[in-house]
């Protein structure tokens, strides 16, 4: 398992989110889950060409916007 080290200021702002959003323990946490997420929506990409949404699309969607990172 590799180790990434946040820059201190999104470190700051991870630990602010992971704070007010249920499932998180810390920065670390939020960040590994953000990058999976992501990762998962990268590689769900190639299959979602196609046009096909997933239930989990829906629920990373949803995620994203709690973390302020999208707006419906």
């Amino acid at each position: 398992m590799s180790t990434i080290q946040l820059p201190a200021d999104l470190d700051d702002r991870y630990e602010l989110l992971a704070d007010r959003l249920d499932g998180f323990d810390d920065a670390a946490d939020l960040a590994a889950y953000v990058l999976e997420s992501a990762a998962a929506e990268i590689e769900r990409g190639d299959a979602a060409d196609a046009g096909a949404r997933s239930a989990d699309d829906d629920v990373v969607e949803d995620r994203l916007e709690q973390l302020g990172y999208l707006e419906k």
